[in-house]
């Protein structure tokens, strides 16, 4: 009975160990700003590179973030509505955002004028371009000359030597 016992107590404890390391698995997920990744209802924010611009902020589809020069980012305000936020969908911040390679220092929203809560980076609201269908686009940069990729620093990305993005054409009322 003793060794009945022994074996029982020993086939417990080797199931404990077994779920143990499942939760402690779980538990280990993969966490980006604080949150797992993956969690429905988080936005993702995260550093990229594309050829010809170096890093910039795409969001959670892998689609380029931008920001627009006539917004402004002392106080947070956007000046992209009707047609414009058409063109150029806000990002909005549904929930906390999760981030990889972006400073959360450098991350907050702004009240849109039709309420709705739009992410910002170092104060500048971010956008997505409806021309870019695929991750690793950047058809808006420099659309109408006010229109660029984000920076993981909230900056304007800038062409790099010799390797230019695709550039939508300025007509077309893609160029708000």
């Amino acid at each position: 009975m003793n060794r009945f016992r022994t074996g029982l107590i020993s086939a417990v404890a080797a199931a404990g160990v077994v779920t143990l390391s499942a939760c402690s698995d779980m538990s280990s997920a993969s966490t980006v700003g604080g949150a797992p990744m993956g969690q429905p209802g988080h936005v993702m924010l995260e550093a990229t590179t594309i050829a010809g611009l170096g890093t910039v902020v795409a969001g959670g589809d892998g689609k380029t973030l931008y920001r627009y020069d006539k917004d402004v980012a002392q106080p947070s305000m956007s000046n992209c509505d009707g047609a414009c936020a058409t063109t150029w969908p806000p990002a909005l911040a549904t929930a906390t955002p999760m981030l990889d390679g972006v400073d959360q220092g450098m991350v907050g929203t702004v009240v849109r004028k039709d309420g709705s809560k739009q992410l910002t980076l170092n104060g500048w609201p971010l956008y997505e371009f409806s021309n870019d269908k695929a991750p690793g686009q950047a058809n808006g940069q420099g659309v109408n000359g006010a229109w660029f990729a984000v920076t993981p620093a909230g900056g304007k990305a800038q062409l790099q030597g010799g390797g230019a993005p695709e550039q939508a054409p300025a007509d077309g009322g893609s160029g708000y």
